[in-house]
Formats: structure tokens, sequence, C-alpha cells
């Protein structure tokens, strides 16, 4: 039986975060959250309204920070070549980093309902409309040369999930090499061709 203690908003966070990675957002119940921490499950609307409003947070932080990630990766960055290996890195490594907000943001958005679904999906078309605007730029300087801009930063954006699907910590590679790896690839992708001289 568990007991009711002091449990921080920080640690129900991500006692959910990885239950909904692990089991899914519907096979998870508040129950099995508070028995991960060891306390009662009336504890845990202490600090949460709902399961929903639990995954909403999940998602909402995990977004926040990738697009706060991105946003310092491009500071100050003018070259649109540097600019997109540079958001493309940021990208992969936020995925390798934090697997398992990751999977609850790629796998869970169909347990929201609007509007809080809706904000969830206004972030992330921020963050893939940066990248596919640097693409643009790009085929409109001449310095990438791809037929399908849009479809081109699809592939990138999806790297993320390539490199998570296979990549393991004390692998082989560490994360900001693959990151670095799938950077030069990107660039390969949209057809970079380095201005002359």
């Amino acid at each position: 039986m568990t007991k009711s203690t002091a449990v921080s908003p920080q640690a129900v966070h991500e006692a959910a975060r990885d239950l909904f990675a692990s089991r899914g957002y519907r096979g998870t119940s508040m129950k099995d959250i508070a028995e991960v921490l060891a306390v009662s499950a009336p504890n845990l609307y202490n600090h949460v309204t709902s399961k929903e409003d639990l995954l909403f947070r999940i998602m909402d932080v995990a977004m926040d920070r990738a697009l706060a990630a991105l946003a310092t990766a491009l500071d100050g960055v003018t070259d649109v070549a540097q600019q997109l290996r540079l958001a493309t890195e940021v990208t992969v490594l936020d995925f390798l980093e934090n697997p398992a907000e990751v999977t609850v943001c790629n796998s869970e958005i169909r347990n929201l309902a609007d509007p809080l679904r809706q904000a969830i999906i206004d972030k992330r078309d921020a963050y893939g409309g940066r990248l596919l605007a640097i693409v643009d730029r790009g085929c409109a300087e001449g310095v990438f040369d791809v037929p399908e801009p849009r479809v081109a930063s699809f592939a990138i954006l999806e790297m993320g999930n390539n490199a998570k699907a296979w990549f393991h910590p004390g692998g082989q590679y560490t994360a900001p090499e693959v990151a670095a790896l799938y950077g030069a690839f990107a660039l390969r992708i949209v057809g970079y061709q380095p201005p002359a001289g």
C-alpha cells in the first residue's frame, strides 16, 4: 500500500513522462504514477488537475525546451548553410538527450483535446516552419539546390527520430557526434553548394 508523502511537481512530471513513454498514455493510470512515487493517487492532484493536464505539461515543456534550444543555436548566425547544420544538430541532440519526452510528444498528441492539442501543434509547426524557412532561403540564394524544399525539410526534421531509433548511450558514438554527422547529412539533402571562392 502506498503512503502519502511529500512529492515534488518535477517528480510527478518525470514519473508520468517515463510511464507514458513506456506504457502509453491510455495504458497508464494516475494510480500507476502514484505507485512509482510511493504516494497515494489523491496526492498527485496537489500538482495537476487531471491526467490530460499532466500529458499537456510534458509536451509543453518539451516543445518550449526545443524551441529555446533552436533559437539559441541560431542566434547571431547569418550563414544559411551554418543555420541548417546547427538547426539539424540541435534537433537531433534534443531527441537523443530526451528520448522519453520525444516519444510522448510523437505518439500521444491524439490524446489531447483542443485547445491543448492545438497549442502543441502550433509550437510544433513553429519549429518546423523555422527550419523550412532556412531551406527556402538557401534555395532562393542559390546555396541549396533541391527541387522540393518542403519535402527536404520534412526529411531533415525526421532525422531526430531516425537517430533515436538506433542510438544507445555508451555506444560507438556520443550524442554530439551523432548530431554533427546528421548536420552534415542535412546539407547533402538540400544539395548544398558552397559559394565559389
